[in-house]
């Protein structure tokens, strides 16, 4: 029989309980991460949209630490971005602007992390950035502003 950890939280059962009771280690799998142990190895059985949502979260966690590390870097020093940078059309932007862009990216980071709204929605606030510092630098969209009325 399976039995609790503190660590983890999750319940632990060795690879002999998944043979023998297949059904019920899986039936736990399906409303908490249970841990199977063989050997010296552990391994971790979830649902798969919850290991799916795992990924998305890691992976857009990784785009927050290279945006705030490109803003820190960079700009913060009164740098530009270099060219070629994934995240240099932060240049298109000044210093309250990027605090503005950084509480809300990381404001729909949390939300998204906690369920609140998807990682489609988080990246969807990350590109209206993107989209703006376009906006700002493209010399027709300016021309366009600038041409009388």
């Amino acid at each position: 029989m399976g039995t609790p950890t503190t660590i983890f939280g999750d319940e632990i059962f060795t690879a002999a309980d998944l043979n023998r009771r297949a059904d019920h280690v899986l039936d736990e799998a399906r409303n908490r991460p249970v841990t199977i142990t063989r050997n010296d190895e552990a391994f971790a059985l979830l649902p798969r949209k919850d290991a799916a949502r795992l990924v998305e979260a890691a992976s857009n966690a990784r785009h927050m630490v290279d945006l705030v590390t490109a803003i820190s870097a960079y700009r913060q020093a009164g740098e530009e971005i270099p060219v070629g940078h994934a995240f240099e059309w932060l240049n298109a932007f000044d210093g309250d602007e990027l605090r503005d862009l950084q509480a809300e990216v990381y404001g729909a980071f949390r939300r998204a992390g906690d369920a609140e709204i998807s990682w489609d929605d988080f990246e969807a606030v990350l590109h209206e950035w993107q989209d703006s510092a376009i906006a700002l630098r493209s010399e027709a969209l300016a021309a366009a502003f600038a041409a009388p009325g």
